[in-house]
């Protein structure tokens, strides 16, 4: 194991116990995310509706801005170890609490089962990897971040497949408890990381007086434009974030219309999103074992060209033929090259 840790995956030595601890908290937190994910998705496309699908998306566009701004000053102030731990605590308590309303018959619970699917998605990603760039220098993140992205592959992997199984053990609604138990393991996996490695630091006592003042939102969003119109670098990486970001949530509307119209039960549709998604996380397994080599090769500015060039072959599939085999070409293809090389 340690020989092909540092022979073939070029992990040092001194590296393998934090690579591993890191890699591990990023496999309990996509593994339980895929599980949530999963069941939400079918229990809003057949208790809700896929018509309501574009509000959810502006909803949680709204609700990301609005929760990523929030979270400027807590990263400065409180340990990345320990943001990931409440983090991943508050979302297993919330979702396993929603639980017991399931069998109350309100239909207004499944858009918040998916805004808070989505948002806790975004919000753990944000403080892993806020949590990765404290303990492993740049030199380490170009080598290590896509490595430890595997470990999150994997996890989805795992959570994907399992789904249509731990339904069938637990009962669909009882992956939400599940979840919760998932998300707890990872919170006490993220305190015991923090414990051993983090070494007490904190940004802020890392940064100067003037940095860890106190701004606001739009403050921060002020800076950003002398930025923009100084450096290319952060005028390509906004339009390569900005760009994909308008076209996934039609792409993601055409490709759950497509699912809601072909399985008209919740058992068929969470079957076949669990396996669906497991196939693409096989590839996308395989894919970012070698992400390393691709960033080598071609760039990273040609390599994150992959991504949004495939929008326009997604969108030409759905053009010549609208139909299962289409939106499952754009469902894996557009989920791949995200996973693997574009986060």
């Amino acid at each position: 194991m340690t020989g092909l840790l540092t022979r073939w995956l070029k992990v040092h030595q001194d590296e393998i116990g934090l690579f591993l601890g890191m890699a591990i908290l990023l496999f309990f937190i996509n593994g339980s995310g895929i599980v949530l994910d999963n069941f939400v998705n079918t229990a809003f496309l057949k208790r809700y509706g896929v018509e309501f699908l574009p509000i959810m998306t502006a909803v949680n566009a709204v609700a990301t801005f609005l929760l990523l701004g929030s979270m400027n000053q807590v990263i400065k102030d409180v340990r990345g170890d320990q943001l990931v731990f409440y983090a991943m605590l508050i979302a297993g308590v919330s979702i396993g609490a929603l639980r017991l309303v399931v069998p109350l018959g309100f239909d207004l619970l499944y858009p918040i089962l998916y805004i808070l699917k989505s948002q806790f998605a975004v919000l753990l990603a944000y403080l892993f990897w806020n949590l990765a760039n404290d303990l492993f220098s740049t030199r380490q993140a170009k080598r290590l971040f896509p490595l430890i992205t595997t470990g999150g592959i994997i996890g989805s992997l795992v959570g994907s497949f399992g789904t249509p199984i731990l339904a069938r053990l637990v009962s669909p609604d009882n992956l939400l408890l599940l979840f919760a138990a998932f998300s707890i393991a990872g919170a006490v996996s993220a305190q015991r990381l923090g414990a051993k490695w983090h070494g007490g630091t904190t940004r802020q006592k890392q940064s100067s007086d003037s940095d860890s003042e106190k701004t606001s939102m739009w403050e921060e969003l002020v800076k950003v434009v002398p930025l923009l119109k100084k450096s290319t670098l952060a005028q390509v990486l906004l339009l390569l974030t900005l760009l994909p970001n308008v076209v996934i949530p039609i792409v993601n509307f055409q490709f759950n219309f497509v699912l809601d119209e072909t399985f008209s039960s919740e058992e068929g549709l969470l079957s076949f999103l669990s396996y669906f998604r497991g196939a693409q996380y096989i590839i996308a397994l395989f894919l970012s074992l070698f992400v390393g080599r691709i960033y080598g090769r071609f760039g990273l500015p040609v390599s994150l060209m992959f991504h949004p060039f495939n929008y326009l072959i997604a969108f030409g599939a759905y053009f010549l033929q609208f139909n299962i085999f289409s939106a499952a070409y754009a469902g894996i293809s557009v989920g791949v090259l995200r996973t693997a090389i574009n986060n």
